[in-house]
Order: C-alpha cells, then sequence, then structure tokens
C-alpha cells in the first residue's frame, strides 16, 4: 500500500491562517471596491448632472436676458406708436442702435407692423438700404402677436454663427389693456454660449460640453470650432440618446462607433426644448473609482504579506515545540536516551505533550535498562547452555563410540560362530568318514 504522503504542520497552519484572515478580508475588500467604485462612479455622474442641470439654467437666463430686453424696448414710451397710432420710425431706430451698441449679441433689430410689413431694419452686416420684407405669415409675427413672445428659429446667421430669433408685441404701456401695434424681432448671436461653455470647459480638459437643439441643431460648443459648420452636430449615438429623453436630467454611458465610451449627463433648458450635454471619456471619468481601486488593492497586497509573515512566525512558533518533540521522539527510537534536545514546558498542551513525553522516556529508558539485564542475563544462560549441550554431546559421542564397538565385537562373535558352525560341518563328515 503507498504511503499517504503528509504536509508539514507548518505549512497547514499556514494554510489555516490564510483561509480564516484572507478569506474574509478578500470577500469584504471586494465589496468594499466595488460598492466604493459604484458610489465615485454614481458621484462623477451626479457632478456632470449638476453642471449640465447649472448650464442648462445659464442658457435660460441668457436667453431670458435678451427677451426681456427686447420686451422692454417693444414697451418702451419712445419706441410705441404715438397718439395717431403711427409708429415713430426715428425713435425706434435711436432706441435699437442705443440695443445694439450696449449689447454686441444682437446681430439684427426689425419692426414689423400689424399688416406684417418690415417698417424698420438695422444689423450689424446689413447695407445702408436694406430691402423690407413682410412676415405676416411667418411664424415669429403670428406666435408674437398671439402669445405674447416668440423664442425659436434656431439657423447659422451667414452660414457660420448660430443665432436665435426673438419676437415680442410692440404694445404701449401706458393705454390699459392696448393692443399690440406692431412686433420687434431681433436675431441674436449665440456664440456668447461657447464662451461660457469654454470658460466652465477650458479647452485641454477632460470634459466637454455642448447645447443641442430640438433637431440637433449644434447651438454651442466648449470647442467653438466644432459650432462654426454648416451642419455642426454631435454624433449620432449621443444626438439618439439625448433628444429622446423623457426626464429633465439624467445620464449615463454611451457607446461610440468608434469603440470609444463615454460617460455623458443631460439636462433640459427650460421652455426652450434645448439639450445640455456634459461628457466625459470613461477612463477620466472613473479615474478616481480606478485610482482608489487601484490603492486599495495595494494595501490588500501589503495586508497579504504581512499576513502572511505573520502566519509563518505564528505558525513556527506553535510548531517549534512539536519539531523537538520530534527530534527527540528519533533519538528515542534510535536508543539515545541522553541528548535528547531540551524541551519547552509551555502552560498549554504542547506543554502538557512535553510533560508526558519526559515520563514517557523515563518509563521507557527504565524498561530499556531492564529489557538490556534480562538480555544479558540471558545471554550467560545461553551461553552456560551451550557449554551443558557440548558435554552432553561429547558424552553422548563417547557412548556412541563405545555402542559401536560393542556391536561391531558382536557382529564378529556372531560371524565367528556361523563360520566355526559352517566349518564344523565339513569337519564331521570329514571325521565320520576316516
Amino acid at each position: 500500500m503507498r504511503e499517504q504522503r503528509r504536509g508539514k504542520l507548518a505549512y497547514k497552519f499556514l494554510f489555516w491562517f490564510l483561509l480564516i484572515s484572507l478569506a474574509p478580508m478578500g470577500v469584504v475588500g471586494y465589496h468594499l471596491v466595488s460598492i466604493s467604485q459604484a458610489s465615485l462612479q454614481k458621484e462623477s455622474l451626479r457632478v456632470q448632472e449638476q453642471h449640465a442641470s447649472g448650464f442648462a439654467a445659464t442658457v435660460w437666463n441668457y436667453i431670458t436676458t435678451y427677451s426681456n430686453i427686447l420686451t422692454d424696448a417693444a414697451r418702451h414710451a419712445d419706441f410705441v406708436a404715438d397718439s395717431t397710432g403711427v409708429m415713430n420710425v426715428a425713435k425706434q431706430q435711436q432706441y435699437m442702435n442705443r440695443i445694439m451698441q450696449l449689447h454686441a449679441a444682437f446681430l439684427e433689430l426689425s419692426v414689423f407692423d400689424l399688416g406684417g410689413q418690415e417698417t424698420l431694419r438695422m444689423g450689424r452686416f446689413l447695407g445702408p438700404s436694406p430691402p423690407m420684407r413682410n412676415f405676416f405669415q411667418e411664424a415669429p409675427f403670428q406666435v408674437a402677436l398671439q402669445q405674447g413672445q416668440y423664442v425659436a428659429g434656431l439657423e447659422r446667421f451667414q452660414g457660420l454663427y448660430p443665432t436665435l430669433t426673438i419676437a415680442v408685441p410692440v404694445i404701449d404701456p401706458r393705454v390699459p389693456q392696448a393692443k399690440a401695434s406692431g412686433v420687434l424681432l431681433g436675431k441674436i448671436s449665440l456664440n456668447g454660449l461657447s464662451q461660457m461653455l469654454v470658460q466652465q470647459f477650458p479647452e485641454g480638459g477632460k470634459s466637454e460640453a455642448a447645447v443641442v437643439g430640438v433637431d440637433g441643431f449644434l447651438v454651442a460648443h466648449s470647442n467653438p470650432k466644432m459650432v462654426f459648420k454648416t451642419e455642426a452636430k454631435l454624433p449620432k449615438e449621443i444626438t439618439d440618446v439625448i433628444l429622446t429623453q423623457t426626464t429633465d436630467k439624467g445620464g449615463g454611458e454611451i457607446q461610440l462607433s468608434a469603440g470609444k465610451t463615454l460617460l455623458g449627463a443631460y439636462a433640459m433648458v427650460p421652455q426652450l426644448g434645448w439639450v445640455v450635454f456634459v461628457q466625459q471619456p470613461i477612463e477620466s471619468a472613473y479615474g478616481a473609482a480606478i485610482e482608489m481601486k487601484g490603492e486599495i488593492l495595494r494595501v490588500l497586497v501589503w495586508v497579504v504579506a504581512v499576513t502572511i509573515l505573520l502566519s509563518l512566525a505564528v505558525a513556527g512558533h506553535i510548531t517549534q515545540p512539536i519539531r523537538v518533540l520530534n527530534q527527540a521522539a528519533d533519538k528515542l527510537g534510535k536508543g539515545q536516551f541522553e541528548d535528547l534536545p531540551e524541551l519547552s514546558m509551555t502552560n498549554d498542551e504542547i506543554g502538557d505533550l512535553a510533560q508526558t513525553f519526559l515520563g514517557m522516556a523515563e518509563s521507557l529508558k527504565e524498561k530499556t535498562g531492564e529489557l538490556v539485564h534480562a538480555k544479558e542475563e540471558l545471554e550467560k544462560f545461553a551461553h552456560f547452555l551451550e557449554k551443558r549441550v557440548e558435554a552432553r554431546t561429547r558424552e553422548l559421542r563417547a557412548a556412541q563410540d563405545e555402542l559401536i564397538k560393542k556391536e561391531r565385537l558382536a557382529a564378529i562373535g556372531q560371524m565367528a560362530s556361523v563360520v566355526g558352525h559352517e566349518i564344523r560341518n565339513p569337519l564331521a563328515v570329514i571325521n565320520n568318514s576316516t
């Protein structure tokens, strides 16, 4: 039968120490890493959602500011019609010129009468006598008259700059419940939004942000070069996600066709339907989580190393008396009772075992002495028996020789008798014959 291979006791102690100490630590560490990583990832997403929500409010304030400027102008006493119902073009031109000087975002301002006919038009890139237009069938004119305000009409001014059309009715504030006498329309450059994004998300940073219209129109971007294109839009994978959301804000991971993964957050701009989108590469977004995971893993490696060293020390301390007992047992097995290693009498089970072992060694020493003495006696008795056997053997040999000699003499006598008888018979015949 093949002898079963046994591992060293120290290694067994080490194995169980590591299993008992590191297994729970590994499970707890794994869950802590998972929980911490998930928390950091959620925190990264939450921060991006806050950025998106904050800039969505900024966009709305930006648009509201210029809408209020036009509304205040359209309700100014010098801007509305006079007592005859005719608007004073000269005063309107003066007031509009002042607005364009104070606010560089206004690219063009126009005034329309109730028939939709343009009566005044001023712009930064218009000639001295621009052609007048009729806007009666246009949405800005009709919506402004019917609903009180029009904020829409995203387009690219001169094919480059994103602009927004805002139209408000011209109403005399001096007349209670006065009806509109016309419409003031302005085209506002949205480049200011891109400049704000550049300040909040500087170029070279890890995060990018954009403002997207309802149809995917790129209103603003933290990289202004992205905006100054005829068909400037975000990747389809992004617009398909952010333009189909039903909640005001949210976010998550977005997989691009190029194989990259982004962590994106969006927020709706109130009343405009625009979306502010903040994106960051997944590596940098989860950088803190990845770094924390690496730190925890390094700590776990150090803990494992220290635990192994401590386990080796503890296992060696526990098994040292057992190794000494093993050496003593080997010497006892070889009959060496004098040079036994010194056994430590600790106040524990191993000390009790050592005490018992010493008692067993003393008892074994006594029994061995008795056995040696008995062996010597047996050897003496055997030697005596050998001598007695040798003497008896010599006596038997002498008796045997004497017996053989007697048997030979008897045989000779018997043979002589037979020979004499055989000789006597013919002699008797001869004698008789004679």
